[in-house]
């Protein structure tokens, strides 16, 4: 039986019981009696190591990626890093990859660093049965924070927080269609592990909006020059398309410079959406309107779920954010 389970028991939170464990203070009265007697009632025995490592506070908090290109993951990073620093903690980050068994040689690492708490951003944490091996294997009494990632994992030391990106992808279909768009080009960038749920999201909208045509294009790099090779290939195949949905702000950007080129006028003949409103947003002309996908708000919330197990206090477990449009030049 773990702290985790008295505490569920308890109704209380894994660092109370911790704390209780430890000797620590920090817990009132009534609820130390009561975790006490739940502890000799299971016979509840430390793990010696356990218990050293606890006594012996690294302060430590180890950030996991599977990503250092993408310039929103990279941004995420950063600003967990920020918000447990200022708070008093050392963070230290690895990149993973996304390897059969990049999340559990992840997790080893972090145990052998004996962090006090495990932040992770990337794709690769969305596999909840690979997760849930490696988090209960090898870190099953360290607090764990998915960060951008909406997945419900059945362990009680995991927490997730995320954006609902099917409700997003749908509110830009929505969103164009209410502004006179009828022929909507997707274009999803290469190696999208959520490519399926944004299709599958996109002919929702198309549903909800039937005098609306859709188009995908899939597997695009997430370059400015992969937007302007699409671009091309759009003026050719779609010269019909008045909207285009981009799954990152680069790809869009990109399509932004061709069509300036060819003397396509955006928004009158043409509407543009990016994704992630990432700070490249600003640096074009007219400016890329794009669905915010809550990184940062992931990020700072993920942070303060963070801090807050660590402090004795029981966060929620799942956070779904909303993703909402943020509206420049380009529509």
């Amino acid at each position: 039986m773990t702290i985790y389970d008295i505490a569920k028991l308890a109704g209380v939170s894994a660092s109370s019981v911790s704390r209780v464990v430890n000797g620590k203070p920090g817990v009132n009265r009534v609820t130390r009696e009561k975790i006490q007697q739940l502890l000799r009632e299971h016979n509840y025995v430390p793990d010696s190591n356990a218990r050293n490592l606890v006594m012996q506070s690294t302060h430590t908090i180890g950030i996991l990626t599977d990503d250092i290109d993408t310039l929103h993951q990279v941004e995420g990073a950063h600003r967990v890093e920020y918000e447990l620093m200022r708070n008093g903690y050392y963070c230290f980050s690895r990149y993973i990859g996304r390897g059969s068994d990049a999340v559990e040689k992840g997790m080893i690492d972090m145990a052998r660093h004996r962090v006090e708490g495990a932040v992770c951003l990337g794709d690769a944490f969305r596999d909840v049965e690979a997760v849930t091996y490696a988090v209960k294997r090898h870190l099953p009494n360290t607090p764990v924070v998915m960060i951008h990632n909406t997945m419900t994992f059945p362990l009680p030391n995991i927490y997730s927080i995320g954006a609902d990106e099917k409700e997003g992808i749908e509110s830009c279909v929505d969103f164009l269609a209410r502004r006179g768009r009828r022929n909507i080009i997707l274009v999803v960038n290469k190696n999208r592990i959520s490519g399926p749920l944004i299709r599958a999201s996109f002919d929702a909208g198309l549903k909800r909006n039937p005098s609306v045509q859709g188009t995908v294009y899939n597997g695009i790099p997430d370059t400015v020059d992969g937007g302007e090779q699409l671009a091309f290939q759009l003026l050719r195949e779609h010269p019909e398309a008045d909207g285009l949905i981009c799954t990152t702000d680069l790809i869009a950007i990109g399509v932004l410079n061709i069509l300036k080129e060819k003397g396509v006028p955006v928004p009158q003949k043409i509407s543009l959406l990016g994704e992630h409103n990432s700070s490249f947003c600003e640096t074009c002309r007219p400016r890329l309107s794009s669905l915010d996908a809550m990184i940062m708000m992931s990020s700072i919330m993920g942070a303060r779920t963070m801090l807050d197990v660590l402090n004795g206090r029981e966060p929620s477990h799942h956070v779904t954010l909303r993703m909402t449009i943020v509206e420049r030049g380009t529509t």
